[in-house]
């Protein structure tokens, strides 16, 4: 028995030495810091800056890792402020990182320590006029980026090219934040530097200095806030300063957010392929292409949409894709595209039961038929590439509108843009509002062929919003006109000129607008993403200044300008967002994704407040990006438009304008002598890659003393005009082409005039005679691309 005990104790002194070793051979667990230096990420961020055991020293080094450690650190600090790491923010304010010093800003605004003001203030020396806008170069290895900056050419001539900005230029977004900070710290001190502001050339200082000035009640700040309200030439900086002047008055109700109208479920989809937000088209990128179908893997339900909620896969795809979800008006059935199989297939039209039930399959053939809506009298809409035409630049299939049947009968090409249109909606008065890829031919030029180059027939491309009828009659730009240039970029930009007060001047740059994925507020205003990120648009408000991008502070990071083909989401401080669906005037479904998770999968479902800009997760999977929502409720049919009456000539149709002499474009008006209207000859398969288009002299029409012309033209046809001199020359070229239906009779005031204009009540000199034909017939001299050939010629038919 002796013996037995004192075995046993000697086992266990063994196993417990053994037990011992073991502890002290074992790793020790990885922190949380040292798990963030191996691998930044947002959890850890937070979970060190909520720790009240994480010391200063740690977050000092960590502040000093690469990229993005910095940009998370001080996220998370601007969310559970830390004052003793004052002065380690500040020292970031200036770094090439610009969305580490924004955080940093912001972070500053949370501690709101007046000491901070001077480094603060330095964002805004006195007499610098320019702010860098991209951090150029790779990660750890930036610098600063004016984009568009003026610098003399080898010539002599003054242009804007991207420069690299001097050490210590402000950044544009880093400012922005720093006035909220500003704001939040108040005091004297901000107070002065905030209303100096309120006179910067620059739009976005003056909103964020507006903004601040409402926050700290600054009754000094109100005569001159309600001047801007009333004066100042950009609609987010009067909207500032009046809701600042607004809460100065004490007439401002404290701020409430009211719960959304939320439905029953949600369908959307789930892909592994969607990247940047903004499917628009690429403006003035010199080899675009068209925007890809958006498509995802499959199509999805959740019931009811909040996390917890039944999540249900309505297709059940092994290698195909689908696209474009849009539930009925009764809230019962999907409309969709759908390719069965990726290797065999195109995309056709698709419809089945909320519940998955029921699929079939509505269009068909050897084309792709997608973004299709359901029309209020029971028919669909639809965008296709069945006409078999390629767009004018790099020659790819071009889609445009369709109607059909409930049961895919009576196909019918409704527009007739010889680039584009997609993503059709219809808004509550019965027309289509829809996406339209457009070029734009420059104004003036000495021949048939805009600018001096006679093998290039076009000057820019961009991306605009038309409506139409169901019809395609009453075809018309609905946002995109009196851009500076002949456009403008879609909002405020800071490249545009800082040089000036309003943000939207005339340029001689291939730039445009770019929009997409374009839905209606039941109070008829436009929600949409561009490349400002998630932006409102008032179509009752000037064309000139009419966007209310919901982060102004973005301005162009989601890509689609000039030299900003493509977006910049490494150094956009918000995330992206996109496919806005509203619920409400204020809320809205959408994808985001925040703006550390760069992912292609990283979007998840959100509710979005428009005019707070608060957040609530929907659903996420990590592993996917889950994209499109809808929701699935019933819905207000909107009017039912009767078509046109068929006409006795099923071929032509009827343009009038009362006067070219309405435009805002300077030319000398005695100069014009008559209008040369002139026809895009569509083509199919062209091994000129680039410009590889024809276009068709149709006929010269003179022009009435009052500046009024009527012509008759081919219907169903692309044609724009051109005004010419006595000696045949071009004096002003028609930004667009348009089109008129069998039998339409479309009338305008004028040349690049805007919407909505009336003209005198006078009877036109050009309607007291029949109108001039300009029709097709032999001998038509066609110039432009040739099929086989990379150059193009004039010759006559």
């Amino acid at each position: 028995m002796k013996y037995a005990s004192a075995l046993a104790a000697c086992c266990v002194c063994v196993a417990l030495a053994l037990d011992a070793c073991a502890q002290a051979t074992a790793t020790p667990p990885t922190s949380v810091a040292d798990a963030f230096r191996a691998t930044p990420s947002s959890p850890a961020a937070l979970q060190l800056a909520r720790s009240s055991t994480t010391g200063i020293t740690e977050f000092r080094t960590l502040l000093l890792l690469p990229e993005p450690a910095p940009a998370l650190i001080a996220w998370a600090i601007h969310q559970y402020p830390r004052a003793e790491l004052r002065k380690e923010l500040e020292g970031l304010l200036f770094s090439a990182d610009q969305v580490a010093a924004y955080w940093a800003a912001k972070a500053l605004g949370s501690i709101a320590s007046p000491a901070s003001i001077p480094a603060l203030a330095n964002q805004f020396p006195e007499g610098a006029r320019d702010f860098w806008e991209v951090s150029g170069g790779a990660r750890n290895a930036r610098w600063r980026e004016y984009y568009f900056h003026y610098v003399r050419n080898d010539s002599g001539r003054r242009v804007r090219r991207p420069a690299r900005a001097p050490v210590g230029t402000p950044n544009i977004r880093v400012a922005y934040a720093a006035l909220e900070a500003l704001g939040q710290i108040g005091g004297d001190e901000a107070r002065k530097i905030l209303i100096r502001e309120l006179g910067r050339d620059h739009y976005l200082i003056r909103q964020g200095a507006a903004r601040a000035l409402g926050r700290m009640r600054c009754a000094e700040a109100e005569e001159q806030l309600l001047r801007m309200a009333a004066d100042d030439p950009v609609l987010i900086v009067r909207q500032a300063a009046e809701q600042a002047a607004r809460r100065l008055a004490g007439k401002l109700k404290p701020e409430t957010t009211p719960a959304p109208n939320l439905p029953s479920a949600v369908v959307f989809v789930k892909t592994k392929e969607r990247t940047e937000s903004n499917f628009g088209y690429r403006d003035s990128y010199p080899y675009p292409r068209l925007p890809w179908y958006g498509w995802g893997q499959d199509l999805y339900s959740l019931t009811p949409p909040r996390p917890d909620g039944k999540l249900r896969n309505l297709t059940n795809l092994a290698s195909g894709a689908v696209q474009a979800p849009e539930v009925s008006y009764d809230g019962a059935r999907i409309l969709f595209a759908m390719r069965r199989d990726l290797g065999t297939d195109g995309f056709h039209i698709y419809e089945m039961s909320v519940d998955g039930t029921g699929l079939r399959q509505i269009t068909g053939g050897d084309c792709n038929d997608v973004d299709p809506q359901y029309l209020p009298d029971g028919r669909i809409i639809f965008c296709s590439d069945r006409a078999g035409y390629r767009e004018y630049y790099h020659q790819e299939r071009s889609r445009v509108l369709y109607t059909m049947n409930a049961d895919g009968t009576d196909i019918q090409q409704i527009s007739f843009n010889p680039n584009a249109d997609f993503e059709p909606i219809v808004l509550p008065d019965g027309r289509i509002l829809y996406g339209s890829y457009r070029f734009y031919g420059w104004d003036g030029g000495p021949s048939a062929v805009p600018k001096h180059d006679p093998r290039k027939g076009i000057s820019r491309i961009e991306t605009v919003l038309h409506t139409v009828m169901p019809d395609g009659s009453q075809e018309q730009l609905f946002y995109g006109s009196m851009r500076g240039g002949f456009y403008s970029t879609l909002r405020p930009m800071p490249y545009a000129n800082q040089y000036q007060t309003t943000a939207w001047p005339r340029t001689d740059q291939m730039m445009g607008v770019s929009v997409s994925f374009p839905r209606c507020l039941p109070n008829g205003q436009i929600v949409c993403v561009t490349p400002a990120g998630l932006t409102v648009l008032d179509p009752g408000a000037n064309p000139m200044d009419c966007e209310k991008p919901i982060f102004p502070e973005v301005l162009n990071l989601a890509g689609g300008e000039e030299v900003y083909i493509h977006s910049f989401d490494d150094q956009n401080p918000v995330g992206r967002y996109t496919a806005p669906y509203p619920l409400d005037n204020r809320w809205v479904l959408l994808a985001h994704a925040p703006w550390h998770d760069l992912r292609v999968n990283g979007y998840g479902l959100y509710l979005f407040d428009l005019k707070t800009r608060q957040k609530r997760l929907v659903y996420d999977d990590p592993t996917m990006s889950d994209v499109d929502p809808v929701a699935v409720r019933p819905r207000l049919r909107p009017r039912i438009i009767p078509p046109l009456r068929r006409p006795s000539n099923p071929h032509t149709g009827f343009v009038f304008c009362s006067s070219v002499f309405n435009s805002d474009l300077p030319f000398e008006r005695s100069k014009v002598a008559s209008v040369r209207v002139l026809e895009a000859v569509q083509v199919g398969m062209s091994l000129n890659g680039n410009l590889g288009f024809q276009t068709r002299i149709l006929g010269t029409v003179p022009i009435a003393e009052d500046g009024s012309f009527h012509v008759e033209v081919p219907a169903d046809t692309a044609f724009r005009f051109a005004l010419l001199d006595r000696a045949g020359q071009v004096v002003v070229h028609e930004t667009e082409f348009q089109y008129v239906r069998p039998g339409e009779r479309k009338s305008c005031v004028g040349c690049h005039e805007r919407k909505g204009v009336a003209g005198l009540n006078l009877k036109a000199q050009a309607l007291h005679q029949p109108p001039f034909r300009a029709l097709r017939k032999r001998g038509d001299v066609v110039y432009g691309g040739r099929l086989n050939k990379t150059y193009n010629v004039v010759v006559r038919e």
